[in-house]
Formats: structure tokens, sequence, C-alpha cells
């Protein structure tokens, strides 16, 4: 294995404890006066990423992904383990498949999001980097790019 810590996994997991794996924007909120509990939610107001792994018996929180490594704990997870991933958030799940496969799905998203995609006067380059899902699209593909190399 890649060596890479996983911060949800409790005693005894590995990757192949997951049949399926999926990442999902996340946001913290306020229950209560002091308690605080992390709820999916748009891409644009999210905090952090989480991934979660199918057990077969529901989904359970694998990481919790710091700025930039989402895309090397999804990596990690693909790289000992025949799972499919998917993107989640309020309004979409993805078709499972292939980490790279992600990587496209999150590519269609963006650009079914983007106004003026398809009528290029009105399209502005930025758009699609200026989107909420373009920065773990590329972590993605660079987390790939790095397992290739390696």
């Amino acid at each position: 294995m890649s060596g890479f810590s996983f911060n949800g996994f409790v005693a005894g997991d590995t990757p192949a404890t997951f049949t399926d794996f999926r990442v999902s924007p996340v946001r913290m909120i306020r229950e209560g006066t002091d308690a605080e509990a992390i709820e999916v939610c748009s891409p644009a107001g999210r905090a952090f990423w989480s991934i979660y792994g199918d057990t077969g018996a529901g989904w359970r929180l694998v990481h919790d992904a710091e700025a930039d490594d989402a895309g090397l704990a999804l990596a990690a997870l693909s790289e000992n383990t025949a799972a499919r991933f998917e993107y989640a958030d309020l309004e979409t799940v993805t078709v499972a498949g292939t980490l790279a496969d992600l990587a496209d799905r999150l590519a269609e998203h963006i650009h079914d999001e983007i106004p003026g995609y398809d009528n290029p006067e009105d399209f502005r380059g930025n758009d699609f980097d200026a989107h909420p899902l373009s920065e773990l699209r590329e972590q993605i593909l660079e987390a790939i790019e790095n397992e290739a190399a390696a």
C-alpha cells in the first residue's frame, strides 16, 4: 500500500474493507449550543471533501481530506482495490467507475453547469477552472499521473 494514512479508518480497516468509494463536499454545522456535525453540501459551500466507503451494509467514513489530499487519498484507495468511485452531493450522484472515470464524470458535470458552454461566444475559458469541482478533478488527475509515473 502507498502508506497513505486514512483518518477515518477504524481498527482493522483496510481499503479492501470497502466495495466502493464516494467523495462528497461537506461542511460543519452546529447542533445546539456545543455540538457540531458534518453534512454533505453543495460543492460551492464545502469546507472539505469527505471520502466514504461502502461496507456492503452502508457507507462509512474513510477519510476527511485536507485542502490538497483528496486526490492522493482516492489514488491510494484505487491502488490496491478493484473498487469503483463516485461523486455525490445534495443534487448529484455520478455513475460509479474507475478513478479516471470519476475525473471524466466530474468534467461532464462541470460542463453541464457552465452557462454558455455550448455557445462559444458566451463561454469564458476560466469558467471551467473556477468551478468548485475543478480543484477536486485536478487533484484526481494529478494523483493518477503521479501513480503512473511511480
